[in-house]
């Protein structure tokens, strides 16, 4: 029978490798070439597939050859010298490096194992591994690494990694750039610990001095955390975004980003958030973080005093010059608070023309006072606008909060608010130091003015009328409308009781209304009893004069009740014409006047009114005021002082009424002078529009050359 003579040689090497104690399951591996041949002979005795197929034969055929057969490319004189230095060594395996040209692979490197065998039947072991593709790998992941380190240092942010134990491996130039002064320190195996100490020692971190350990802390918390994102400042000014993230085998990646610039954003930002734009001060919400923050430095013996300061007559320099001149004076007074002396001082504006001024002081009310005083009078000098001067003042209220208060700073500023209210209607110039009795008197006028709203949706107000009458000859001049407050419980309400309370309130508009309206009837009822030449007198407040559109509202009021401008008059404070000469206002009242619409000043004799000022408004009348009247036929000097006011009036063509005549002897004393026209109580006191034609008929029923001049009122 006919054997298989491959069969058989397969068969001769498995017998030979069981007998030589050969590796069977090492010929199984399809990457490595396995040969085995004898000591001696160097005859092969077993090639793997591998082998096999890299040789281009079979087994038959391969154990047929000698090693020096088959690998002619070794020079055969060196190849005994090899295998006999090999058998001598103690490990009797070694491990080499060469090349050869495959038929259908091409070039190859090789890393070639050869094992020595000992036994009854020395032999040897060549392992023969195909690692061209292996450099080519280490090639391709050294060029891998040079682009990530090329990458790593091309990054404009900082680069670090730290192993598991926490020790540096590698991080870029920039990151040492901005760890300038912890440099050094950035050494491959250095803790991430121990390059914050050193830092530390250099001083690279501003925020950590007097608590470095606590600070050291806190950042290896964060930095062992891993997945954290933190902001750091640096002594140099520089601000950093830290990121780390963890790595899988237990390390660390960070980045550290430059963020100064936008931390300087965020604080310009900040800044704008709590300053005010047009006087780079604080604004309220500034006032009140810095408040906040002073409340936690003040000691024992010292409290923050807290000075709310309101420009007086700032309005008028708007109204006169526009905003610009406006602008320029709160800048003007945001420079002069700003250079106050004062110790831990901080300058706020919160309103349109208030600014808050707090210090830190342990000095008494009085020398605080006497600061605020300081404060008026440097805001009280006049400033030169584009040529022309803008004349204002200031007022004070002043509060403190103390060391050990209990309260809130919030309600220090109330307090001062509360004592500027008191101060505002005190006068101009008037300082004033929050007391507890204030506060209850805020109470009330915020009562009342919640009373004053009620009262204006209920039509409790309504206008009096007091007559006017010409004593020579007993004619009926006109009525003065007096705003009054029917209440249901106080009764009726004189104006002085409760104006300066709607003023304050904000309520002067609609309680305007009401008298414009109001007397605008009164003036048609008036007229319709067949009264000749009567005209109604309206005091215009400061709100109505300042506003543009006063003439056009004005008007409205007369055509809605059928009158002619004529039939009215307007009465002007003495003080407007001096402390309130602002564009608007003159124009409003030459605008009146063009319309035919008569001009009285009140109370004249209690300002400061220069004549060219009567002549400029042409003033048509001037009410002396009661203060001048009261006694006057006791006193000379009032008799001298009237006399000539009542003479300056007459050369001016200026008519002029006495007001607040109560007694015979004062009104024959204003005769004798030369002041025939009167108001006061003696004659009538202010009455209702419903009272009106009563009282005008029992007046000229006793005057019958008044009655006969003035139409006779018929029923």
């Amino acid at each position: 029978m006919k054997t298989n003579p491959d069969i058989e040689a397969e068969f001769q090497v498995a017998t030979e490798a069981t007998e030589r104690g050969l590796y069977p399951a090492a010929f199984n591996a399809p990457e490595v070439e396995v040969y085995s041949f004898d000591a001696q002979s160097l005859k092969f005795l077993a090639v793997n597939a591998a082998g096999l197929e890299a040789n281009g034969t079979s087994q038959r055929e391969i154990i047929r050859k000698t090693l020096m057969d088959s690998f002619d490319q070794v020079p055969k004189f060196r190849l005994r010298p090899v295998l006999s230095w090999i058998k001598r060594r103690s490990s009797r395996t070694v491990v080499l490096r060469t090349s050869r040209q495959h038929a259908r692979l091409g070039r190859q490197k090789l890393r070639v194992v050869v094992q020595y065998l000992h036994s009854s039947k020395p032999s040897f072991m060549v392992f023969v591994y195909d690692i061209t593709r292996y450099d080519e790998a280490k090639a391709a992941a050294d060029k891998a690494v040079t682009y990530l380190s090329t990458a790593i240092e091309s990054l404009p942010d900082g680069f670090v990694l730290y192993d598991k134990d926490d020790r540096l491996v590698v991080c870029n130039e920039r990151y040492k750039d901005i760890y300038f002064a912890s440099a050094p320190a950035m050494v491959p195996g250095a803790t991430f610990e121990d390059v914050l100490r050193y830092g530390l020692e250099n001083y690279q971190f501003d925020d950590a001095i007097g608590r470095e350990e606590d600070w050291i802390a806190e950042r290896l918390e964060a930095h062992l955390t891993a997945n954290t994102t933190v902001e750091q400042p640096l002594s140099d000014g520089t601000w950093l975004r830290i990121v780390e993230r963890p790595t899988k085998d237990g390390g660390r990646v960070g980045l550290r980003t430059d963020i100064t610039e936008i931390k300087q954003q965020q604080e310009k930002l900040l800044q704008s958030a709590r300053t005010d734009q047009l006087t780079a001060t604080l604004n309220r919400r500034g006032l009140s973080e810095d408040l906040a923050a002073l409340t936690e430095t003040i000691v024992k013996g010292e409290r923050i005093a807290v000075l709310h300061i309101d420009l007086d007559k700032f309005k008028s320099i708007n109204d006169a010059q526009g905003h610009s001149a406006g602008d320029y004076v709160l800048r003007h007074c945001a420079r002069i608070l700003g250079n106050l002396d004062l110790d831990r001082k901080s300058v706020a504006r919160v309103g349109g023309d208030e600014f808050i001024v707090t210090m830190v002081t342990d000095q008494s009310d009085a020398s605080v006072l006497g600061v605020a005083l300081r404060v008026v009078r440097s805001l009280s000098h006049p400033v030169s606008f584009r040529d022309r001067l803008c004349n204002f003042g200031a007022s004070i209220g002043i509060a403190f909060y103390e060391h050990d208060q209990e309260a809130p700073v919030e309600d220090t500023l109330i307090g001062a608010d509360i004592a500027l209210n008191q101060a505002k209607r005190a006068g101009s110039g008037v300082c004033r130091i929050f007391e507890d009795s204030m506060r209850k008197d805020t109470l009330g006028l915020i009562d009342m003015a919640q009373q004053i709203r009620i009262g204006l949706e209920k039509g409790q107000f309504e206008p009096f009328f007091q007559p006017q009458v010409d004593v020579a000859t007993g004619r009926i001049c006109g009525f003065e409308s007096l705003i009054r407050w029917r209440h249901p419980d106080m009764g009726l309400v004189p104006a002085f009781k409760f104006l300066s309370v709607a003023d304050w309130a904000g309520l002067m508009d609609d309680i305007d209304h009401v008298v414009m309206d109001r007397s605008c009837h009164a003036a048609a009822q008036i007229k319709s009893w067949g009264m000749k030449d009567m005209a109604v007198s309206i005091n215009m407040s400061m709100g109505q004069l300042r506003e543009p559109s006063m003439l056009d509202r004005f008007m409205r009021y007369t055509k809605r009740y059928g009158i002619a401008p004529t039939d009215l008059r307007i009465e002007l404070l003495e003080s407007i014409l001096l402390d309130e000469r602002t564009t608007v206002i003159t124009d409003n009242v030459r605008r009146l006047v063009e319309c035919g619409i008569d001009v009285e000043l009140d109370d004249f004799g209690t300002g400061h009114a220069a004549i060219a000022t009567l002549r400029k408004f042409q003033v048509s009348r001037i009410k002396i005021d009661r203060s001048l009247i009261q006694d006057i036929d006791t006193d000379q000097e009032l008799q001298v002082i009237t006399g000539a006011i009542i003479a300056l009036a007459d050369r001016l063509g200026i008519s002029p009424l006495a007001e607040g005549i109560e007694t015979p002897q004062e009104q024959q004393k204003l005769l004798e002078l030369g002041c025939s026209v009167a108001q006061g109580y003696l004659h009538a006191k202010p009455m209702p529009l419903v009272q009106l034609r009563a009282w005008i008929t029992a007046h000229l029923s006793q005057n019958e050359d008044a009655a006969s001049a003035q139409m006779p009122v018929s029923e």
